[in-house]
This record gives C-alpha cells, sequence and structure tokens, in this order.
C-alpha cells in the first residue's frame, strides 16, 4: 500500500507526485529488544516434487497463459504422500513455509537486508496487518479462472495470496528495486507476470502493452473467467487508474482496491453531499459500488495521515453498454463538475463555448425542467445521464 498524504481532487488534474515526508519512513527502533534472524526465502523445494515418473501433457487451458513472453519454468510441485497435487497445495505450502511475512518487524528487515527502505515519491506505506490483505484477496472472489491486475506489487504479499486461487496475475511494480525484491518472492509462479514501470502512460491512459497482456492472457484461459483490478493502490494515481480502466477494453469486471477514505467515499457518494462530483457519477454510472472496510492509519509501515478504506467496484455491464457514447460522457460529466457551486446554466455555456449556441442550451435545459437555479450538484444519475445525451445530439445536430 502506497498512500500519498494528498486528498485527491477528481475534478482537477492529477498530480502523480508525491511530498517527501522522511519522518515516516523510518524503520522501527528495535534496540533493546530481541533481534530477529532476518526471514529468507527457502529455495530447497526437495520436499515439495513428485516422485521420477512421466507427467501427463497439460490440457489446453492449463500452464502458463504468459509462456509466449516468459522464460520456460518448472511447474510448482508437491510432496507425493500430499492428497492434493495442485499447483495450488504447492503455492499453500510455500507461502506456509514463509511464515509471517507483512508484520512491521519483517517488513523493516526484509527491506534492510537489501539495503532498501521506503521511497516517499512513489508513496510506499505497506499494508502490514495479513488479515486485511487476506480481506482484499477474499473481497474479489477469485476463480482459478479469473484474470487479475495488480498495480503496486510492493514485497508480492497480495499478489503470494492471488496466485493460489486466480488463472493469471499481472502485477506492475514503479520501483526498480521492489521490482528485483518482489521478483524473488514471487519467481516459481509461472501464472504471475510482472512489470516495471509506471502503469499509466500519461493522467489519461494506462500503458498499452497492460491491457494487451490482460486480452492475451483472458484469451489463453476459459471464457468464464474474468478480469479484475485488485491492489492496494498508491494513493497519488487511484484516480486516474480506476477511471481510465473502466473505459478500456475489456473493462474490468470487478474492482478491489486500498485507497484513500475521503477518495472512497466521493465514488459512493449521493446527489446533494458534500462528496458527490463527477468521480460519484462516473463510478456509478458504469458499476456497483461499496466500501468493504474503513482502515486506520495504524495498519500501515510507516504510518500515513490518512484513513484509508477497502472498496468495490462491480461493473453492471447493462449499464454501461447502454451509454451510447463513453468517453463524451466522461469528460462532459467533469465539465459539469468542475465549478460544482455555479448555476448549471453558467457551467453548461462555458463547457460547450463555441459548439452550442446560448439559446440552444436555454431550449435543452428548459426541455429537461431545469431552472435557472439548478446546479449540476443536485442532479441524480439518471437526470445527468438524460442531460449528457440530449446535449450531444443537439451538439450533433448542430454540426450539421
Amino acid at each position: 500500500m502506497k498512500p500519498s498524504d494528498e486528498t485527491p481532487n477528481d475534478d482537477a488534474p492529477h498530480d502523480s507526485s508525491t511530498q517527501d515526508d522522511t519522518s515516516q519512513n523510518e524503520a522501527p527502533d528495535t534496540e533493546g529488544g530481541t533481534q530477529e534472524e532476518v526471514i529468507k526465502l527457502d529455495r530447497n523445494r526437495a520436499r515439495f516434487r513428485r516422485p521420477d515418473v512421466e507427467s501427463p501433457p497439460p490440457a489446453k487451458d492449463e500452464g502458463n497463459v504468459w509462456k509466449s513472453k516468459s522464460p520456460k519454468k518448472k511447474q510448482p510441485q508437491v510432496d507425493s504422500n500430499a492428497g492434493d497435487q495442485s499447483e495450488a497445495a504447492y503455492i499453500r505450502a510455500k507461502r506456509a513455509q514463509q511464515g509471517s511475512r507483512q508484520t512491521v518487524s519483517y517488513l523493516s528487515k526484509r527491506l534492510a537486508s537489501a539495503g532498501l527502505r521506503p521511497v516517499s515519491k512513489y508513496g510506499q506505506n505497506f499494508l502490514v496487518d495479513l488479515n486485511l490483505i487476506e480481506l482484499i484477496a477474499r473481497s474479489a472472489d477469485i476463480q482459478k479462472n479469473d484474470v487479475i491486475l495488480e498495480i503496486g506489487t510492493g514485497v508480492g504479499s497480495l499478489t503470494a495470496i492471488m496466485a493460489e486461487q486466480a488463472g493469471a496475475i499481472l502485477t506492475v511494480e514503479i520501483d526498480q528495486n521492489l521490482y528485483q525484491l518482489a521478483r524473488e518472492e514471487l519467481i516459481d509462479y509461472p501464472h504471475v507476470k510482472m512489470i516495471q514501470g509506471d502503469a499509466l502512460r500519461n493522467k489519461n491512459s494506462l500503458r498499452s502493452d497492460i491491457m494487451e497482456s490482460i486480452r492475451d492472457a483472458k484469451a489463453r484461459l476459459p471464457d468464464s473467467g474474468r478480469f479484475m483490478l485488485v491492489a492496494n493502490l498508491p494513493y497519488n494515481v487511484a484516480t486516474p487508474i480506476v477511471s481510465n480502466l473502466l473505459h478500456e477494453t475489456p473493462p474490468p469486471d470487478r474492482i478491489v482496491v486500498t485507497i484513500q477514505k475521503e477518495l472512497a467515499e466521493r465514488m459512493i457518494a449521493g446527489p446533494g453531499s458534500k462528496d458527490y462530483g463527477a468521480l460519484s457519477v462516473w463510478v456509478q454510472s458504469v458499476c456497483n459500488a461499496e466500501i468493504v472496510r474503513v482502515l486506520s492509519s495504524g495498519v500501515f509501515w510507516p504510518r500515513p495521515k490518512v484513513e484509508s478504506a477497502i472498496i468495490r467496484l462491480d461493473i453492471d455491464h447493462e449499464r454501461r453498454n447502454a451509454i451510447p457514447d463513453l468517453k463524451y460522457f466522461h469528460q462532459t460529466v467533469r465539465s459539469l463538475f468542475f465549478h460544482r457551486r455555479k448555476f448549471l446554466r453558467s457551467v453548461v455555456i462555458s463547457a460547450y463555448k463555441g459548439r452550442l449556441e446560448k439559446s440552444t442550451v436555454d431550449d435543452v435545459l428548459s426541455s429537461l425542467g431545469h431552472g435557472e437555479n439548478a446546479r449540476a450538484e443536485e442532479l441524480n444519475l439518471e437526470q445527468i445521464g438524460t442531460l449528457v445525451e440530449t446535449l450531444r445530439q443537439a451538439e450533433f445536430q448542430a454540426a450539421q
């Protein structure tokens, strides 16, 4: 988890930078206490190997979905005396071998052993409660044919939990040092692909290779599989990641992410509330949204200055498909809320300057029953959807 302490504004351009707060990045003081041995992964997998017998060829949809783009790796194997010989069983055994992986003590020592510390410019704040990490994965209800996108790999704790359940995972980490560290932890999982770099090409779009990889993985798995974003999102990119992903093809069937509590409240806010805005309308126009759990700052290391929340968004494909032009809809909604306290007429005239005459705007608003004192923040989702589509049709006719 990597939050920034800045309050995100969904009505303004998104700045991916965060303020340096070195006081938050100090490792906990262990002097005076018992020194624990640094936990290192035991690479001896002899106990998990099968007997020396010929294995049957894999079924069409089994094996490494990243095979065409990844080096060939041996499939994980488990003790031949165990009842469960599956890949999931090996992953469970490996996780048990690693022990407690997500405590302040473990993380500080694991990073220190690699000569690393949390980097403030990437907003690196790690979730240090394994129960909450498991709650994120459990809330997504991951199935064996699902394709998971994770942005912000960290040390790979959430990734390893999801690897037990998912058909394929694409995980992206911007910090090159953390990327290398996580590779050591995830190297034995052939269905996990890692990308090092920024997930965003710019504030308005994701890197194209991310969605290309997702489409490739989905094509290699049964049609019943879903595409989901499941992650401890860096707060400084949470809004553009979620907003842009809802435009993509395919869109995610489900999003379960840890984000700033205030941002989560904006996503679920209703008309007339202080949190209701462009992000509220965009998310709720295509998704069913709920907050799963509010998290205090104390469950992160280093501790951020804000509360967090796990939010779940389930896309409503029928509702999304009913919007004639998603890009037009999203851009117009952002324009309507850019000056949220102004009257609706003034906002629409400004947004459509050079595109629609004032008289045409007045006719549109009058036909929909919006008086001269109406404001965008008072309109519900249905009213905004009707307004945007009526304006789109009016602009199309004006261009003829």
